[in-house]
């Protein structure tokens, strides 16, 4: 198995780039010349025929791999390149031209556009440009007309995406930035304009013709609503109809890789293909057309699909499959998924970051590692009970390699996967071949509208089987944070138990062990720590406010009319940050001010003053009592006592909304020691106000430019 050790060490490039490409970009290139030819001095000095000095070819070969994988992660950063369009931006009057890469998608107060730029100029000066733009124009009824490949001019007006403004939020500018995408922009109606010209090629344009003319025939034959959701999700990586509901029961049952076309979906086209083209092997030379045809017509598919990197990895693995097939020559399964995986890294090498592409690999060798061990463990006679344990194997030597990541990138694993997988998976294979027949059948409606009903039915089924499992109680372990180091070291003690379960060695099992007692250890740690802590986030929620205060497991949070309102929007804000740090038990305070005093352990409010574990925290908002915004001018003299019989020592200040507010005064009354400008406030008054506490010389917090702010509390005796 010579590919997988040479694939190792160019993916370890690869990461290093990924992990620490800034710090070492500058010194790479003279690195990796000096590697190329010190392997080539050495290759000259050492004899061949040495068995014993063997590991000195394999070390020399292992670090150019590496240095080669480092260029070519970096030669793949395109803000690194001279001709990318940041490079150039111009005045106001700057335009850029640029051509739609994808179908575009619809979002709830907008239409999302990937494009490529491909000019940058003005009324006196045009350049060649390149990169990618990720462009969000307002609804209107020119903007559904566009389509793959057509060529828009639009004002030169876009920002680089920055990182996510709350702790635990998923990473979306470092995403993009995997797809070569930095930038982002929001164009009004009016400020855009089509060219009438479409550019894009022609296969490209052929797949996505047949992706819409399948979805025609499947509505015209009745099939709609989750129905038609399932099957173009299942069959053709059309997920637009996916509705959030949807996903997560699919999710939650552990059913979700069935919607995401991969090996199955592939292995299934392949199947289908070769059996409608063997009598092809009987003609002169019939094998390689055959081949050739096969080919063409999975890569057609993955066009149709959308080229998702589980998709890619299936179509390079069978086609490597299907010509080591067409030369009748046996092929390694372990070279065949090394060199598909090296195919798809030389083309591009940030595709290992993609959370598909990660599992599908681990799944499939998991399942060509385990599998057969794990079905050798019960000796069925009965037919059909052999044929359950056989998939319910396969499930298992999946979950076992792909469990780990799904936890660490989902904080959730489906308890219930064998039982989803046992109905699902037939299901699907179902569904795929109906799906094809009604296509096929598509130019003899009243065939085709009967296949149409029996698919419409199956993905009924399909739907409702997991709904029913999502349902059932305990089916999802929800709300785990395993972390980089869990993480490891739970793949860790997976890896030895299969060691030892392949091998029988017992050096499996004693480091399965010492594995399984450092993870306990790492998580009483981490669990001590969550119950001692003592902290509090402003989030970064847009134009809301939302305030956590964790008390050990327990968090209090003050969350505005929005929010609250919208419990899907409240979690995408604060769900990644409560899992991280081990909340078990949500109390929601009314954002409103109060007369009425709340005290909930060390946790006490009244109007716009919070007490946390003796940390205090004054609150200014336009609902604020009048003496608060008038403080300053009914002070008096004596600026120790207020209005209201006195405030004490304020900690933090957070203003939020827009009040009506000298801020000047009121910060030499009430002497924060950090000022937290929240999300709601105007950017003018986010900008008067951190000038005013600059020169009163006092910290500000801009949370819409600075992200979510986080404190620890030190409890005060």
């Amino acid at each position: 198995m010579p590919l997988p050790k040479l694939l190792l060490p160019f993916l370890l490039g690869v990461i290093l780039y990924l992990s620490a490409g800034d710090l070492l970009t500058l010194s790479a290139g003279y690195w990796l010349t000096g590697l190329f030819f010190g392997f080539c001095l050495l290759s000259l000095l050492v004899p061949v025929q040495s068995f014993a000095l063997r590991w000195v070819y394999g070390a020399c070969v292992s670090l150019v791999l590496i240095a080669g994988g480092f260029q070519l992660a970096r030669h793949h950063n395109q803000l690194l390149h001279p001709t990318h369009f940041s490079h150039f931006k111009d005045a106001e009057d700057g335009y850029l031209l640029v051509r739609i890469r994808e179908p575009v998608s619809e979002r709830a107060n907008s239409f999302r556009v990937m494009v490529a730029a491909r000019v940058q100029g003005n009324d006196s000066l045009q350049r060649r440009v390149t990169g990618r733009l990720m462009l969000y124009l307002e609804k209107d009824s020119l903007v559904a007309g566009l389509g793959y490949g057509d060529e828009l001019l639009i004002p030169e007006r876009y920002e680089p995406q920055g990182p996510p403004g709350n702790p635990g939020a998923f990473n979306y500018s470092r995403f993009l930035a995997m797809g070569k995408v930095y930038h982002a922009a929001y164009i009004p109606s009016g400020q855009w304009r089509a060219t009438g010209r479409n550019q894009g090629r022609v296969l490209m344009r052929a797949a996505l013709s047949l992706r819409h003319r399948a979805m025609e025939v499947f509505l015209q034959n009745g099939i709609t609503g989750d129905e038609l959701a399932v099957v173009s999700a299942l069959l053709l990586g059309y997920r637009e109809y996916l509705d959030e509901d949807l996903q997560q029961a699919f999710a939650g049952a552990g059913a979700m890789h069935v919607l995401c076309v991969s090996g199955l979906h592939v292995g299934i086209i392949f199947m289908v293909l070769k059996t409608l083209l063997g009598f092809m092997v009987h003609l002169p030379g019939g094998r390689v057309w055959q081949t050739v045809l096969i080919l063409l017509c999975i890569w057609m598919y993955a066009a149709i699909t959308g080229f998702s990197p589980s998709v890619l990895r299936a179509s390079v693995m069978f086609s490597f499959v299907a010509t080591g097939q067409s030369f009748r020559r046996p092929a390694n399964i372990y070279n065949t998924l090394a060199a598909s995986a090296f195919v798809l890294v030389l083309a591009n090498p940030f595709i290992i970051t993609r959370i598909g592409f990660q599992l599908s690999y681990l799944a499939v060798v998991s399942i060509v590692a385990l599998q057969p061990g794990i079905s050798r463990l019960l000796k069925v006679k009965n037919r059909i009970v052999g044929k359950i344990w056989g998939m319910s194997s396969v499930s298992i030597a999946a979950q076992l390699a792909t469990g780990p990541l799904a936890l660490f990138y989902f904080n959730q694993f489906p308890n219930y996967f064998l039982l989803t997988n046992l109905v699902a998976i037939p299901l699907a294979g179902l569904i795929i071949y109906l799906a094809l027949l009604t296509l096929a059948l598509s130019p003899i409606p009243v065939a085709a509208s009967l296949t149409a009903r029996a698919l419409s039915l199956l993905a009924s089924l399909l739907h409702q089987s997991v709904s029913f499992v999502e349902a059932l109680p305990y089916s999802t372990l929800s709300g785990v944070y395993l972390g980089p180091a869990g993480l490891l070291l739970l793949s860790a003690l997976l890896l030895s138990a299969c060691l030892y379960f392949v091998s029988g060695r017992r050096g499996g099992l004693v480091l399965a062990c010492l594995w399984a007692l450092l993870f306990v250890v790492y998580f009483s740690i981490r669990d001590a720590e969550n119950r001692r802590q003592r902290h509090f986030v402003v989030y970064e929620a847009g134009r809301s406010s939302v305030v956590d205060f964790f008390s050990g497991k327990r968090a209090l949070t003050l969350a505005g009319e929005e929010l609250a309102e919208d419990p899907a929007l409240h979690d995408f804000h604060v769900s990644g940050n409560r899992i991280r740090r081990g909340i078990r038990e949500v109390i929601h305070i009314p954002a409103e001010h109060s007369d009425t005093l709340f005290v909930s352990g060390g946790f006490a409010r009244r109007d716009g003053l919070v007490v946390f574990e003796g940390a205090r925290m004054l609150i200014v908002s336009e609902q604020s009592p009048s003496w608060l915004l008038q403080l300053p001018a009914l002070a008096g003299p004596d600026p120790e006592r207020g209005p209201a019989g006195g405030l004490p020592c304020i900690d933090y200040l957070l203003l939020t909304g827009n009040p009506r507010l000298e801020l000047e005064p009121l910060l030499q009354y009430i002497r924060p020691r950090k000022v937290i400008i929240d999300g709601p406030v105007s950017p003018w008054n986010a900008r008067q106000w951190a000038e005013v506490c600059h020169e009163a010389g006092v910290a500000a917090w801009d949370v819409s430019q600075q992200g979510a702010y986080e404190a620890t509390v030190m409890i005060k005796r």
